[in-house]
């Protein structure tokens, strides 16, 4: 490799995909909540081998998971979680470091969104409902 590509190389990880991946269930959504929860406010990835995580694409993800969802949380409750994660994000665009009160008002909003998935899956479990594989598990 010559001098001049070497500096622009940028290491993918093999785990990493063109496209991001979107949360399939409601218990993926949950998963991407804490993984963004983790990485707040400015949700780089310190490794090394994710170079595209970043808030938009944090925030793109979840998004696009909660539109995959629309049915199965009921127009309220999506409404209400595409709100508070566009709060969210603003926050987070302003949050100087993860110390800052921006960051801890934007992973309460997070959390907010956690608790409405939580009380749908859990009304899908106790009512019975399948999901896409026809298991009762709240999904």
């Amino acid at each position: 490799m010559s001098q001049d590509k070497e500096e622009h190389f940028v290491y993918r990880s093999s785990y990493a995909k063109p496209r991001p991946y979107i949360p399939q269930a409601l218990s993926e959504i949950e998963d991407q909540l804490g993984s963004m929860m983790l990485k707040s406010p400015h949700f780089k990835d310190r490794t090394g081998y994710f170079p595209d995580l970043s808030l938009e694409s944090s925030f793109f993800k979840l998004n696009s998971g909660l539109d995959r969802m629309r049915e199965k949380l009921g127009k309220d409750v999506h409404a209400k979680a595409i709100e508070l994660s566009g709060r969210a994000k603003a926050l987070f665009l302003q949050a100087p470091d993860i110390a800052s009160e921006k960051t801890r008002e934007g992973n309460r909003l997070l959390d907010e969104i956690d608790q409405l998935i939580n009380a749908v899956r859990r009304h899908r479990y106790e009512s019975g409902l399948k999901d896409d594989e026809g298991e009762v598990t709240g999904d």
